[in-house]
């Protein structure tokens, strides 16, 4: 099996989670739920088969939470993890990253983490410059976006997708209750419970 496998999730592996080569996933989460706890989790089953990964985010990822996730992995897999944040420089960051991915071809995964940002509108730039890294990943790499949604006033959900509707394939992760460690992972197929641990999510009762 190469680093590269089906987005669909029939099983509670993360190998059944990546999507496949040239596929675009972005994950909308209730803020604090842990939308970029499951993107690394995501690629380091990549970086497991050898993948390399473009990283580019707001800020670095919590030191504790990447060690916990990454702990695992041989130096010769972390080498392949290329991270860098450019605060509210995001759009300007992926510009610059353009050349890179387009020139890689070793490149397996693509991760913008919060492209939206936490409050206000989503500028025009941050939607052309994604709209122009779609179209460098698109048959190349996987590309995965995270964002977080927020209250919805309208009352017909209770948490809204934050920016323009650009995705083809879009996971809700939310939790099941203010009480509750379990957090939802709705796909659009299936619904499926994550329970936080350690080294990422664990996986269980699937329904359709």
């Amino acid at each position: 099996m190469t680093d590269r496998t089906s987005q669909r999730l029939p099983h509670t592996t993360m190998n059944d989670m990546n999507p496949e080569p040239g596929a675009l996933l972005h994950i909308a989460s209730e803020p604090g739920a842990g939308a970029t706890s499951l993107a690394l989790q995501i690629i380091r089953d990549s970086l497991i088969k050898s993948g390399r990964i473009i990283w580019i985010a707001r800020e670095m990822p919590d030191p504790g939470r990447l060690s916990d996730i990454f702990g695992s992995l041989p130096p010769t897999s972390l080498s392949r993890f290329h991270a860098a944040a450019f605060g509210e420089h995001l759009a300007r960051g992926i510009e610059q990253s353009l050349d890179l991915i387009e020139g890689l071809d070793s490149i397996t995964h693509v991760v913008i983490d919060n492209w939206t940002g936490i409050s206000g509108r989503v500028d025009n730039q941050h939607v052309n410059v994604i709209r122009n890294l779609i179209k460098s990943c698109n048959n190349k790499c996987s590309l995965i976006l995270t964002s977080p949604m927020y209250g919805d006033a309208s009352g017909k959900d209770e948490w809204a997708i934050r920016g323009p509707d650009i995705f083809p394939t879009t996971w809700r992760l939310t939790r099941k209750n203010s009480n509750s460690q379990t957090r939802i992972l709705d796909t659009g197929n299936e619904t499926i419970e994550l329970t936080p641990i350690d080294d990422g999510f664990r996986f269980s009762n699937h329904s359709s």
